[in-house]
This record gives structure tokens, C-alpha cells and sequence, in this order.
């Protein structure tokens, strides 16, 4: 009896390895994206209900020889955001941080950003996914699976 070797493989059909493409483009497309920071309120603002709250307790406590906060502000201002909701944003402070960022360290803030795209025009970074296309080898068609 003579001894034979088989081999078996198997290939996705050409409909998935489209959808596969795209999908790994589209990831690609996402990851150049960056960073999006949110803009609007992270922190509702205290209501005219609870400052009056405070200012009740502060009243109490003196009444009885207690520290008070002397009226005494520790909050900024709040800021008012569509539809009047009052609150505070830390997309000031990101953004300042950021720039303190491509102060202190330019290199690296130009290095960051290489990989996103520019927020303000939409151009790739020159690392970007878009800038480094990778061909995706698939099956060949005469050896794909039905």
C-alpha cells in the first residue's frame, strides 16, 4: 500500500473578503481620526435651590458660632450652554493643556499629531492610516471557496 498526502484548505468567499477590506479600512479611516474632545457641559452648575441652601447653612452656622464660609465663592462662574442648561466644560483646560503641550514640548506634540488628521482642515498626518496604505492580501480568485 503506498502512502498519499491530502490537503484540505479553506478560503472565505469573495462577498467576505470584501467586507473585510472595508472593514479594516474603515477602521483605518476611524484610527486617523483622533482624538475628539467634547465641548459641551461634564458638570451641571449648582441650581438657585441648592446656592440658597448654602447660603441657609452658612446663616445657621454662624448663628451658632461656627466657621461659615463668608459667602465665599470656591466654584468659577458657570457656563452657559444651548437651551440655558448651566454647568461647567473641561474642553478649556484640554485645550490649554494642549497647548502648554506644543510649548514645553514641541517635538512630541508634532510627533502626536502626525498620526491624526488636522482638526481644523481635515489633511492626513504624515503617519496617519491614510498616508501608510497597507495591501491586503486575499485569496486569488481561482482558488477561492464557494
Amino acid at each position: 500500500m503506498s502512502g498519499g498526502t491530502s490537503e484540505e484548505k479553506t478560503t472565505l468567499p469573495s462577498f467576505a473578503e470584501r467586507g473585510i477590506q472595508q472593514v479594516i479600512g474603515m477602521g483605518g479611516d476611524v484610527a486617523g481620526m483622533g482624538y475628539v474632545p467634547y465641548y459641551g457641559p461634564d458638570v451641571a452648575a449648582f441650581s438657585p435651590m441648592q446656592e440658597a441652601a448654602f447660603q441657609g447653612t452658612d446663616v445657621m452656622a454662624g448663628a451658632f458660632g461656627m466657621p461659615t464660609t463668608g459667602g465665599q465663592q470656591y466654584m468659577p462662574a458657570p457656563t452657559q450652554f444651548e437651551g440655558g442648561a448651566m454647568g461647567y466644560s473641561s474642553a478649556p483646560l484640554f485645550e490649554q493643556s494642549v497647548g502648554l503641550l506644543g510649548e514645553a514640548r514641541p517635538g512630541q506634540a508634532q510627533y502626536l499629531e502626525s498620526f491624526s488628521i488636522d482638526p481644523i482642515t481635515g489633511q492626513p498626518g504624515s503617519r496617519s492610516p491614510r498616508k501608510q496604505p497597507v495591501a491586503l492580501e486575499m485569496q486569488q480568485a481561482s482558488k477561492r471557496g464557494k
